[in-house]
């Protein structure tokens, strides 16, 4: 995989071949794109490519994005990136925490937005999600772990257990600057009343055993935006939702137009 360094600290990097697919992921530790891919990021990457038959471009958000930053400020500067890339509306693909700047990326800037798909990501988060995870960036600025409730986020049962224990593993780990500032940025950030706004046919994507993004939030965000398709797969948690092939199969059908 190969970088390319764009404006503000935003990186772009592609994979596959096809239709171009931006790529906005979730909460992590981030990189800069053009010095390197991660691997798990490179993984990703490839699988949704694989399964998309497009090219996937990855955007970060800026590793050492200030605290105070706003999801709006955030969404300003991809769409700058997208302008310089492409110079025409593109496909966009957020999950999680990439999905809440998608989300605002298709409201403020829609013509870079040709279709989106939200990936368990809601107009807001839930208040557990917003809760927990200011709480485990506290504890962990402490040195404490914050492994059990940051795996209940993401998994239930017996998944959870083993997250926890990866999460157990990384213990020690700072979160870096951008990271830590968009759970600050989530958590007063709430955009259904603008929801009609969208005007990208979109696809939303959630779990019903999600605590971050419940279905009810998924639901009605895409009751809110209009003519939204949504995929709501019971029993599936966060991150059992991201892996799901249901998704990957909704998710190219719909950018396809079928």
């Amino acid at each position: 995989m190969q970088g390319e360094r764009l404006n503000d600290g935003l990186s772009v990097a592609a994979t596959g071949n096809g239709a171009p697919l931006v790529f906005l992921a979730g909460l992590g530790p981030g990189a800069d794109l053009s010095q390197g891919v991660p691997r798990a990021m490179a993984r990703s990457a490839r699988a949704v490519a694989l399964g998309s038959g497009r090219t996937v471009h990855l955007i970060n958000r800026p590793i050492d994005m200030p605290s105070g930053t706003t999801i709006a400020r955030l969404a300003g500067w991809h769409a700058i990136a997208l302008r310089e890339r492409f110079g025409k509306p593109v496909d966009v693909m957020g999950s999680s925490g990439g999905g809440v700047t998608a989300l605002q990326l298709a409201m403020d800037h829609p013509e870079v937005v040709h279709r989106l798909v939200i990936s368990v990501a809601a107009s807001r988060v839930s208040d557990r999600g917003r809760h927990d995870l200011l709480r485990s960036v506290e504890m962990e600025r402490r040195g404490k772990s914050a492994a059990w409730i940051s795996s209940g986020l993401v998994a239930h049962g017996l998944l959870r257990v083993v997250v926890a224990a990866m999460y157990a593993l990384g213990a020690g780990r700072q979160r870096a600057p951008g990271e830590v500032a968009l759970i600050e940025a989530i958590q007063e950030w709430d955009v259904t009343a603008r929801l009609g706004e969208i005007t990208a046919p979109t696809l939303v994507v959630g779990g019903t055993r999600d605590p971050i993004v419940p279905p009810a939030l998924v639901e009605a965000t895409a009751r809110g935006i209009p003519n939204a398709r949504l995929l709501l797969l019971r029993g599936r948690g966060h991150m059992t939702t991201l892996f799901d092939p249901r998704v990957t199969r909704a998710t190219t059908a719909f950018l396809d137009g079928r």
